[in-house]
This record gives structure tokens, C-alpha cells and sequence, in this order.
């Protein structure tokens, strides 16, 4: 098993907590819950993001905006084209994710689509018609219960 980093504490983990609750909590709202000083807040936060544990961004949520026909899609996608499909990913507004992987499939996206008629075509027709791209497997997700914006270590991950 990979050995954990190590190089953040406890009063990382409690503001990490508290920006998991409210990302545009401020300096001082942080300290008050916690107890911490601001100005160690605000020190901390800038060495969290500087060190790229923590970004602040924006999370869209695709469903208020029409999208609620998702599919996760297994490629197995031919190194002389990899990277040109990847770009073309990339520019598609209707890949959210993208990773590689080990094993038949060597390419995974996450796509969302208006509907289910748009998503039918992509992966029966669009993919398959694509020099080089082989649709492995998909999974339809009528709902996703759990995702990555919602995930924050464990306390044990932080040194005392």
C-alpha cells in the first residue's frame, strides 16, 4: 500500500472541513468556528491552494441545466489517435471526465446529454464511427448518489 503524504495537519483538516461546508467561507468566519487564528487561516488556506490540495472552483450542476441523461463510457482508443481523441474530449461539452486506464479499456469518460435520444447516437453511432475508438462497455446512471465534490480525507490522513 502507498505510504499516505504527510505533510499537512490537523488545522489543515479543520479548515478543509469548514471550506467543504461553505467554499466561500471567509478567513474570519473559519476562525470563529474553529477556533483558529485568522490570520493562520488565511496563511493556511493560501498554502493549501499553492500546493494544489485544495482548489477553489466552481461546480456546475449540469441537471439545472438540462442534462439528465448521463452515461459513463470504457474506450479502448488506439495510441496513434489517443491523444487527437482525447483533445477532441476535451472540446466536447458533453464530456465531463475523462481518465485513462489499465486493462481492455484504456480510456474512461463521463458524458452528459440533454436527453437519451442524443446519448443513444453518441454511443451507437458517433463513437463507433471514430477512427481508432472502440466503445468497451457504458453504464447508463439514472442517479448519482455520491461524487467527488463532496469527498474530504480522513482526520487520520493529517499529522497531530
Amino acid at each position: 500500500m502507498a505510504e499516505k503524504i504527510k505533510s499537512f495537519d490537523k488545522i489543515d483538516y479543520q479548515i478543509i472541513k469548514e471550506l467543504s461546508k461553505d467554499a466561500r467561507a471567509s478567513a474570519a468566519q473559519i476562525s470563529k468556528a474553529t477556533g483558529i487564528n485568522e490570520r493562520t487561516v488565511r496563511r493556511r488556506i493560501t498554502h493549501l491552494i499553492d500546493t494544489e490540495a485544495i482548489r477553489v472552483t466552481t461546480i456546475v450542476d449540469p441537471s439545472m441545466f438540462g442534462y439528465h441523461s448521463i452515461a459513463d463510457i470504457n474506450l479502448k482508443v488506439d495510441e496513434t489517435v489517443y491523444d487527437d481523441f482525447v483533445a477532441y474530449c476535451k472540446n466536447n461539452p458533453n464530456v465531463c471526465y475523462i481518465a485513462t486506464g489499465w486493462g481492455k479499456a484504456n480510456l474512461a469518460i463521463e458524458t452528459r446529454f440533454l436527453d437519451n435520444e442524443e446519448m443513444y447516437d453518441f454511443i451507437n453511432f458517433t463513437l463507433p464511427q471514430t477512427e481508432g475508438v472502440e466503445v468497451i462497455n457504458f453504464f447508463i446512471i439514472p442517479k448519482i448518489l455520491y461524487n467527488i465534490d463532496e469527498w474530504v480525507p480522513i482526520e487520520s490522513d493529517f499529522k497531530e
